[in-house]
């Protein structure tokens, strides 16, 4: 063989093996395109999972559990977990909110066990570093096989747990709470799974905030709803004063003036007999001049009433008041054939308030009285009056009538403006039991109205006696 045709051959041998060595690279090149699927796949699982978990907080403002739910439930596919926890931080401890397949003698514990760290817990490392807690094999671990991580214990006997994973939830580089999902075998998760459960983390904080935040917003809306009504309530109450003060005083002068017109009338008849009457003229025009000084009282009266509380008062003799009301009111007493029963105690401390309002309490309340009986026959119209001193360093006036009565349902509201239990078409506006209310308060006072024996109604008027300094 020729020199020429030896080197040829040895060419072609080594080309050969040459031609065999590309082949390996093709293998490695179809194993790397299977990776970067299965990467990309699990790319585009956790971009879903994220994108559901986003849209689930855009639609739920204001509720965090749906989103906790999600969140499991995405995190558990897409790591190959079992199941998994979320926990609430209240400052000292772990408080479950939310699981998903959690074994249910493990969520049981976890519901009546918060997590309290202890000093040398895996949850406590994380809580106190903010780091993640990643255990490979919780059942190697020392807190386990030396018991002194109860948590880590419960989680293996309870939950069947190997390896676990914990990711702190941050706000503001402070601990809200923690996102925790087990493997009931030994294989700890990825960089990718643990960064995916971080992200998940990270939107459960978002649901925190956007619960809180929403709820302060309810919180301040309801505050100025309230500040609203309370704005409209004072408008309303003013404009009540107004009205009731211009209606009390229409009907407050209407009754002397009645009796003006009335005295007058009476007067022209005396005069007109023959000869003319002067006596009964005169005692007629005595009258006509008392009621015009009480019209201008009423006026003096309801100034006072709005104006400082403790304006014009003087000590008052509750008797010589209470007598004055029923000598004034005695023309009623007759014409509506009213028979009255005064039982005033002797030497009762004097009250320290303005007469002229009390005096138009008392003169309402004998009203009231007169006209509760108006539809009682003539032999049972009975008006008890009395005074007495309590143990409490009080006065107490009890007005009772003998008529039918008041339903104690309505009793409840007899003191509110505008409410009158007269029959419809009748003249009462409902201002004077309110009126006489406000009066009694501003002087320390009470004013009830009960139930009589065996009919009948009784108001009793409760002032308290003047100091000894005062009087």
């Amino acid at each position: 063989m020729s020199t020429a045709a030896s080197a040829k051959r040895r060419r072609v041998a080594r080309r050969r093996p040459q031609r065999q060595a590309r082949r390996p690279p093709a293998r490695r090149s179809e194993t790397t395109v299977a990776g970067l699927k299965r990467e990309l796949n699990e790319a585009l699982q956790q971009q879903a999972a994220t994108a559901e978990v986003l849209q689930i907080i855009a639609s739920s403002p204001g509720e965090s559990q749906p989103v906790f739910d999600a969140i499991l439930k995405h995190a558990g596919r897409i790591c190959d977990a079992e199941f998994g926890n979320i926990y609430r931080w209240d400052g000292e401890a772990l408080y479950i909110v939310a699981w998903h397949n959690t074994p249910a003698p493990f969520a049981a514990y976890r519901s009546r066990t918060p997590f309290r760290p202890g000093p040398t817990s895996l949850i406590g490392h994380m809580i106190k570093t903010k780091t993640v807690a990643h255990v490979t094999d919780a059942a190697a671990n020392e807190g386990y096989i030396k018991r002194s991580d109860p948590s880590l214990v419960a989680a293996v006997e309870l939950g069947g747990v190997r390896t676990y994973l914990g990711v702190p939830m941050l706000k503001d580089d402070e601990i809200v709470g923690a996102v925790t999902i087990f493997r009931q075998e030994v294989r700890p998760f990825t960089d990718k799974q643990i960064a995916l459960i971080a992200n998940f983390a990270n939107q459960a904080v978002i649901a925190i905030e956007n619960t809180r935040l929403l709820s302060e917003l309810k919180q301040r809306t309801a505050q100025l709803s309230r500040a609203v009504a309370e704005l409209q309530r004072e408008r309303a109450n003013k404009l009540m004063n107004l009205e009731a003060m211009t209606a009390s005083i229409s009907h407050e002068v209407r009754q002397p003036l009645a009796s003006i017109a009335s005295n007058g009338g009476a007067a022209l008849r005396f005069l007109r007999h023959v000869p003319p009457n002067l006596d009964e003229t005169r005692l007629a025009l005595d009258r006509m001049v008392n009621d015009s000084h009480r019209a201008s009282q009423v006026f003096d009266n309801i100034r006072a009433l709005f104006g400082k509380a403790d304006q014009g008062h003087e000590p008052i003799d509750v008797n010589e008041l209470t007598l004055g009301v029923l000598q004034m009111l005695d023309a009623e007493f007759e014409r509506n054939g009213i028979a009255t029963d005064v039982a005033l105690t002797a030497a009762l401390p004097p009250v320290l308030g303005h007469k002229g309002q009390l005096q138009e309490v008392l003169i309402n309340l004998v009203r009231n009285a007169v006209e509760a009986m108006a539809d009682v026959e003539d032999d049972r119209r009975l008006l008890r009056v009395s005074a007495e001193a309590n143990s409490g360093n009080q006065i107490v006036v009890a007005i009772e009538n003998s008529g039918s009565g008041i339903d104690r349902r309505q009793s409840a509201k007899l003191f509110e403006a505008f409410v009158t239990t007269k029959a419809q078409g009748g003249q009462g506006m409902g201002l004077g039991l309110a009126l006489c209310r406000m009066i009694v308060e501003r002087h320390a006072g009470a004013l009830s109205i009960e139930t009589g024996e065996p009919r009948g109604s009784i108001f009793r008027l409760v002032l308290p006696a003047a100091s000894r300094g005062a009087a």
